[in-house]
Formats: structure tokens, sequence, C-alpha cells
């Protein structure tokens, strides 16, 4: 049960482009899409290939020129490069955006869309070519195989089960997201403050993740269509230990995998819906003493603690942490010395989280020897060692979460035999949750600190976002012009946004109060002080113009990213909204503007 790495950076590439390079409003259009929607086909099309040429292997023993697998990376090279061609230069990440009509989730499911059409049929290629190939390197090319007895649709359909389900999985968490933005929506003053505030932000990530985490065990069982009954005799013993150890009996599941993978696992980082999970390779290699102690080990996972711990560590932790770092001010840093800080701090996060992933895994082995002793658990780690292709290679090892076999036998049998070495690990276990408490506390009370230090600021955007102006304006007063570097650039913008507000609503406390003077006047303002003042200066005015009226032309939208690109000096990117506006049709006034050759 690999993870889908090309989905996985699918959806890299589909955040990058969207974050990294915003498209210009009306950039896209069908005609400029259909040009480069077959691209779509290529990964396919070369998995298929790369099925057709191990196929013609088989059946007549002799080695293709091209080799599959090669085909096979590059149809997932393919996939990163198409998606990147259709949401750029075909413009649909524009058009998705349009035709989402303000909804998030509806957004993100079209944006998503370019990726399930293209991976979703080549990852159903690439899995049979692998069968195949997997055929190859038993049986070899220098006889041909009779096509009656390579893989079928029987043979392929568990395995295809499963790696489906990853992609299935990972969609779960975007719709929620997209779904919770809408939800948001609804209210401006909630939606203004996760949006505009730290405090904000980070409150309602941790609902999101606590919302995810409650709703997964759920849907993994969804996605990669687990049963309730483990086959007997075996069912019946593993349900009968769990009990035994306080885990509900009927949350001990199955995984047909195709005997694929010889796993468990205990899925949800919560008590909520959490479930233990058996494959079927797992129940076929081992004897029911041996897996007991699986089981056994599995709800050691869960009676100590580890996933929310581990989540704790690797997730709440860092997000708590960028209002201070805030503080240090490490944007003066030129983007260098940024890219490195951040990877030293990435592979800091990455040493801690497999070191306690580690000890975790060990305390799991001594919650089964303390159960049942160290012979089961023992005994099904030694079977799957020895069916398990071996690690040899370092980087798998380094990157490996769980201990090296050898190291594990060794804990569990000192644990169940030594007795200075049991006190010292439980000491040890209890140290390392000490430390990761005081870890949470610190970090804790360092971002509220950062928190109240930056208050005053966030404040007035959160006011002004919320609609309420005149709170905004006596928020901005009270902090003055002495704002931290960080902070200086937006609020300038802040100030001008707000300044151009007070003039056409000076005593809205809400953007209904407001919309009705902005409607009648801010776009009349932003097109006289275009001609006057230039693009940048009539940023406030084009955006509360859009802010009164959701429904405007979408040409509108498009002379808004003209002036926001003037306003960050980027001319290239001007250059390209004031094409995109001539093809929309220039708005009246402004002829002078975009008809006359910008310089």
């Amino acid at each position: 049960m690999s993870l889908p790495l090309t989905f996985l950076a699918g959806l890299l590439v589909l955040f990058l482009d969207r974050e990294l390079s915003r498209p210009i409003a009306g950039s896209g259009c069908l005609d400029e899409l259909l040009r480069f929607a077959w691209l779509l086909l290529v990964p396919a099309v070369l998995a298929l290939l790369a099925l057709r040429l191990v196929r013609r292997e088989l059946t007549t023993g002799r080695a293709a020129r091209v080799p599959p697998r090669a085909l096979l990376r590059l149809s997932c090279a393919a996939t990163l490069l198409v998606l990147h061609t259709v949401l750029g230069p075909g413009g649909w990440s524009d058009l998705a955006q349009r035709a989402a009509g303000g909804s998030q989730l509806l957004d993100i499911v079209l944006l998503l869309l370019p990726l399930l059409l293209c991976e979703v049929p080549r990852l159903v290629l690439a899995t049979a070519a692998d069968l195949h190939l997997e055929f190859v390197q038993e049986h070899g090319r220098l006889r041909p195989i009779p096509p009656g007895v390579l893989p079928g649709p029987r043979d392929l359909l568990p395995i295809l089960r499963g790696r489906l389900g990853w992609p299935l999985l990972l969609l779960m968490p975007c719709a929620l997201f997209g779904a919770a933005v809408d939800l948001l929506r609804l209210d401006r003053e909630l939606y203004a403050l996760f949006l505009a505030t730290s405090p904000g932000a980070t409150a309602g990530t941790l609902l999101f993740f606590a919302g995810a985490s409650m709703l997964l065990p759920y849907w993994f069982r969804f996605a990669f269509g687990i049963v309730r009954h483990v086959p007997e005799p075996a069912g019946s013993r593993l349900r009968d230990t769990a009990a035994a150890l306080g885990f509900p009996p009927r949350s001990v599941l199955y995984l047909p995998t195709g005997m694929r993978a010889m796993n468990a696992m205990m899925v949800g980082p919560l008590p909520v819906g959490r479930f233990l999970c058996v494959t079927d390779g797992l129940v076929r290699m081992l004897d029911i003493e041996s897996l007991t102690g699986v089981v056994a080990h599995e709800v050691g996972h869960a009676r100590r603690g580890h996933p929310l711990l581990l989540m704790t560590l690797a997730a709440v932790v860092p997000l708590l942490l960028p209002a201070p770092l805030r503080q240090l001010q490490l944007d003066r840093l030129d983007a260098g010395a940024q890219a490195l800080l951040g990877l030293g701090a990435a592979l800091v996060l990455w040493a801690v989280v497999r070191a306690v992933a580690h000890r975790f895994e060990h305390e799991a082995d001594a919650a089964s020897v303390d159960a049942l002793g160290a012979g089961p658990c023992t005994r099904a780690l030694l079977v799957v060692a020895r069916a398990a292709v071996p690690q040899t290679h370092r980087l798998r090892r380094v990157l490996s979460l769980h201990p090296e076999e050898p190291r594990r036998l060794e804990y569990m049998r000192r644990y169940e035999s030594e007795p200075a070495f049991r006190a010292a690990f439980v000491r040890r276990g209890r140290q390392l949750r000490a430390a990761a408490a005081g870890l949470v506390l610190a970090v804790l009370a360092t971002a509220a600190w950062a928190w109240l230090r930056e208050w005053p600021i966030e404040r007035t955007f959160w006011r002004f976002h919320a609609g309420d102006l005149r709170g905004a304006a006596t928020a901005m007063a009270a902090v003055g012009d002495d704002v931290p570097e960080p902070w200086r650039e937006g609020w300038q913008r802040l100030r001008d946004e707000l300044g151009a507000a007070l003039e056409l609503a000076p005593a809205a406390q809400d953007w209904a109060m407001a919309r009705p003077a902005f409607a009648a006047a801010a776009w009349p303002r932003g097109v006289a002080t275009l001609l006057r003042d230039g693009p940048a200066a009539a940023r406030p005015w084009i955006g509360l113009a859009l802010e009164a009226d959701p429904a405007a032309p979408l040409v509108h939208h498009t002379v808004y990213d003209y002036c926001e690109a003037a306003a960050d000096e980027d001319p290239e990117r001007m250059a390209e909204a004031a094409a995109v506006v001539r093809r929309l049709g220039v708005p009246a006034g402004l002829d002078g503007v975009f008809v006359a050759p910008i310089r």
C-alpha cells in the first residue's frame, strides 16, 4: 500500500500553479483550452504502450527495444508537465475559478478535474503494466508465455482498488477544506477573523485537523473497501484479543489487497471511529498466535496515545510557529539564506518525527510483550521480515519511520528478560512525554506572546475585512505608523483601501451598509484615478467596486489585476493583463490606457 507519489506531486503542482502564479481574470478561454486538452491523454498513452510492450516481451520471449519501466517513469513525469501546461497556457486555472462562481468547494473540484482525468487512467494501466513486469521478473524472457497465463482482470482488480484508494482518500481533506471555507463565508465576521488574523487562522486550521481526523477512519474504510469480518478462525481470536486489551472487537477489520500487502495499521489519530485493520496478506502469512501479537502491537499504539502525540509534534507545533518566527524578521534575509534555513528546519523536524516514530514502534512492541509475552510479536516480525523485500538502500532506511527488525527484536527480548532495561525503557517514555508536553506549552506560550504583540495590527485587518470601517479606522489610529517591517507593505495597502472606503462610506459598520455607496461611486472614482494617477493608485477604488458588485463584468476583474500588478511593480504581469483587457473589450473611458501602446 505504497503512497501514490505521482498523485501527490500532481496535487503539489496544482497548488503551486494556483498560489505562485495566480491566473489573470479572463486569461482562460475555451478555444485555448481545447488546444491543450488532448495532452491529458499522454500519460495514459505512455502507460498503455508500456503495458503492450511488456505483454509482447512475455508472449514472444524477447526484450523490447524501449524498456517498459522507462515508459512508466516517463508517464509519471508527463502527468506533472501536462498539468502545468493545461492549468497555465491552457487557461484551466482561470476557467475553473470563474466557473466556480465564488464557491471554494466547486473551485477545488474543478481544479482537481485535470489531475483525475490524467492520473486515474494512467494509474489503471500502470498497475496492469507493473503486474506484468512482476511476471517478467518471475519467469524471465527466455521462453514465450501463452497469453492466457498472463495476469487478467481478476488479478488486477484487488490491487487496483488499493492503488485507487489513495487518490480517493486524499480527495476528502480537499473537499472538506472547500466546504469549510464556503460555510465560513456565510458569516463575514468569522470569515475575516480566520482569514486576516494569526490566532484565527491557527484556530481554524486546528478545527479543520480535528474534523478531518474524525472523518478519516470512515472515509478510509470507504476508499479502500475495508470489510468488517476477518476470516475465521483468525477473526474470533483477534477480536477476543482486542477485547481483552480494552479495544472494541467490532473495530478489528479486514483489508483485501489481492495478497499484495502484509501489514496492520491503527487508523484514526483520535478515538472517534478509530479501527484496527489487518490485510489479507498478513492473515495468510502468519499463524494465529503471531497475529495476536500484531493486534497487541497495534492496540498498544492506541492505548499509549501515539497517533495523537505524533500529529501534535508533526502538525500542531509547526502550526504555532509562524507568528513567533515573524518576530525574528527572517524576511530580511536573502532568498538563498531563507531557503537554507527552511531546508534546515524541515530536516530537523523530520529527524525529530523519525526518532519519535521509532520510539513509538518500540513502545508498541513493549505493549505486545506486556500483554502476550515476546513470542507472538517476535514471530510475526521475523516472518514479515523474511517475506518483505530487504531495504538495502541506505536512503530508504534513513527515511523509514520503523526501526530495523534486529533492533526491534533485541528491544523486545531485553524488555521481557531484563528488569533494569524495562525500568529504564519506561522511564524514557515518561521523559519523552514530559519533553513533548513542555515543547507544546513553550511553543504555545511563545505563539500567544507573538499574537498579543501583533493583535493591534491584525485587529485592524480583521475589522476592515469584516466591513467595520469605523472600527478599522479607530484601530489603525491606535497603531499609528510604527509597524514592524514584515507588516509595512500590507499596512500601507490597507491604509489606502481604508482611506478610499471611508471617503465613500464613512459611517459603515459592515459591508451591507457600505456596498450601496461603493456601487454608486467606486468604479467611476477608480477610472478617474487610473487616468490621473496611474493604475497603482486606482487599485483600492477598483477593489471596492468589485466588493460592491461580485457579478461585475469580467473585464473589470482584469482591470483590477492590471492595477494590482502595477502596485506590485510587475510590468510583465501588467502587459499580460492589458492584453486580456483588450481581448475582452476595453471598458468605457479607459481607451487611452489599454488601446495605446504600453510603455
